[in-house]
């Protein structure tokens, strides 16, 4: 089953493809992607509603936009897929 929040040794398998491609000299300064993946595995994991996320993942809005640019260009079923790879291999570990 998928946690949230993610740990440091699954965020070093995902973070990856989540990383800012640069800096923009204009606007607000960008969210931290790893913030925004813990909203939205919380929201995926807890079967929730994007209006229920809680305020310490920040707008409901910029985590439901984020989830809609990487489940459009596939980056979120890489993830769910690493994750679930993860969490696979350490069940197997734990039962040996």
């Amino acid at each position: 089953m998928l946690q949230c929040p993610i740990t440091d040794e699954q965020w070093l398998l995902v973070g990856h493809l989540i990383q800012p491609q640069g800096r923009l000299f204009w606007g607000r300064p960008a969210r931290d992607p790893r913030t925004i993946l813990d909203a939205i595995l919380w929201v995926v994991v807890n079967d929730e509603r994007w209006h229920r996320l809680p305020c310490s993942f920040g707008p409901p809005q910029t985590a439901y936009m984020k989830w809609l640019q990487w489940r459009r260009s596939g980056v979120m079923d890489k993830i769910l897929a690493l994750l679930s790879d993860d969490e696979d291999s350490l069940g197997r570990r734990s039962t040996n």
